[in-house]
Order: structure tokens, then sequence, then C-alpha cells
């Protein structure tokens, strides 16, 4: 089924076939949807934040690493990933592979202060069957790490609060962030006139809900199918840079995390996000049914 993507001009998604998507010098596969093959399985998946210790005085060293082991050996194995500290892209990883069934990649990010480090990985496999028959499938881990680095404490980090303190710090942290990404995604909403009422919002990273829960209004396999293509765009036009009309690109570090609007009626998506310097982009997504 065709999709497209508006983003201040239209660009249209190829929907069958690996190509590959000049950014830069650079020569990346791209990510496409095909209806999901059931007999190709996730054994493993996993993204995982780990605090490692001190840099040095100013700065600390977390460990972030993302892991997938399909069932079976498959045409093309692809994982992305995106890693946000307080609401703000800060890193990505991709890795893919030909004939592979196991992806592995990690890396270690440098940061300061206390932060809330939020990661969403998508691990996706292409597998070609007979009669040139092409087929997919997905799986989205997340993880996220509360960093604090107090002068008034020693470096400590949690996922879940244990105590009084470590819900102190959490509350501290999650209303730096909630604040920060309303102001920025109210900017977006207004600009573009966008009535909230008439839509679900969901932060990237709150997509990982979606991997067994339908959508609303949609059955499991269309959910599948619209998460699939929104990562197609994602990927194409977040990941990899954000793109004016003019054709100049802005990195997306520093970016804030995209707000992803599902339209009530179940017609479209949109996704808002900002560049670090305010610059503002939208992307819409159509929701397309058989008849």
């Amino acid at each position: 089924m065709k999709k497209k993507w508006v983003f201040i001009v239209i660009l249209a998604f190829l929907t069958s076939g690996i190509y590959y998507f000049y950014h830069g010098n650079t020569a990346r596969e791209s990510i496409i949807f095909f209806p999901i093959d059931e007999s190709v399985t996730f054994e493993k998946a996993v993204t995982s934040l780990e605090l490692v210790g001190n840099k040095d005085d100013d700065e600390y060293i977390v460990e972030w690493d993302v892991q997938s082991y399909t069932n079976k050996e498959i045409y093309l194995r692809q994982d992305i990933s995106l890693l946000f500290s307080d609401g703000k892209l800060i890193h990505t990883l991709s890795e893919w592979e030909d004939q592979s069934q196991k992806l592995a990649q990690f890396t270690k990010v440098s940061g300061e202060d206390s932060s809330h480090f939020e990661s969403i990985s998508l691990h996706y496999g292409e597998i070609h069957v007979d009669n040139d028959l092409i087929r997919s499938t997905q799986l989205m881990t997340s993880d996220h790490l509360y960093v604090i680095d107090s002068e008034f404490t020693e470096l400590f980090s949690f996922k879940k609060p244990q105590t009084t303190e470590e819900e102190e710090w959490k509350s501290i942290l999650d209303k730096v962030t909630e604040e920060h990404l309303e102001y920025s995604w109210n900017q977006l909403l207004d600009r573009y006139k966008i009535d909230r009422n008439e839509y679900e919002a969901i932060p990237l990273v709150d997509l990982i809900h979606y991997n067994t829960d339908p959508l609303s209004g949609l059955s499991e396999t269309k959910t599948q199918e619209v998460i699939g293509s929104l990562w197609e765009g994602l990927y194409k036009h977040y990941f990899l840079g954000l793109k004016t009309k003019e054709g100049k690109v802005y990195p997306a570090k520093g970016s804030t995390m995209p707000l992803v609007l599902i339209a009530k009626n179940s017609s479209h998506i949109i996704v808002l996000t900002q560049t670090e310097d305010g610059k503002p982009f939208k992307f819409i997504q159509r929701i397309q049914f058989t008849e």
C-alpha cells in the first residue's frame, strides 16, 4: 500500500524494493515497510542505557547498547536508535547487514549535570521469499536512565526510583523535560494551526507501547503497517537530517523529541519537531485503507 509524506515540500516514498538514499557523501540503506512475515521473529532485541562512571571532574559516561537477533538469517537486517537527553536528540546509532541475523552496536556518550536519558530503537528486517515476494519484520525497544550529577551528592543513576531522594530527582528532571517539550510542541501546534483535540498526541519514545497495543481505531495488523511506514519516514526525514524546501539540510541533533499526532478519525498522522535553533518542521503521513 502506498504512503505519502509531506514535509514543507512533498516527498514520495518508494513502496517496493531496496534503494540507497544519499545523504551528504554517505549512502545508507533505507527502511521500507512491507507486510509482516509472521514466520520471522526477534529472539532477542534490546536497547540498554547504563552509567559507566566519571570521565573527569565535569563529565560522566553513559554506555548505550542496541542489539537484536532474528530466528533465521534474512535478506537485510537493520537497526536504528535515537538517544534523547531531557527531551533533546543528542545521538543516533545505525547498523545494517545483508544476509544476517544478528546486529550489535554500542557507544559511550558523555554527559554533564543531572539528566534523563531516553532511547528508542527500531529493529527491522527485510525478507525475500519465493516469486520475488518481499516481506518485513519489525520490533521496537527502548530504555531510559536518570543520571544524578550534583555537587551535593556522589554521582549515581537509576531507572525506577527506590528512595525518597530518587523520587525527588525524578520529579525535578521530569518537570524540566516536560516544560521544555510542551513549550516547543505548543509553539509548533500554534504555528501550523493544529487543533490538539482532534489528535492523540504521542511523544516519539512512547511509540514503544504499540509493539503489542493497537492504535486507537485500528487493528493490530493496520497498526503495524502504520508504525512501519511512520519509521520509514522518520528515518529519511528526521534521522538522516531535516531538509527544507530549498534543499538545505539541518542536523537533527539538538532537535526536540518529535511529537506524533494521530488523527482521531484515523485519516493521517502529523509529526512535529523543531531544530536546536528553533526552525519548525512538519511531516504528514496519510493512512489509507483498502476498499
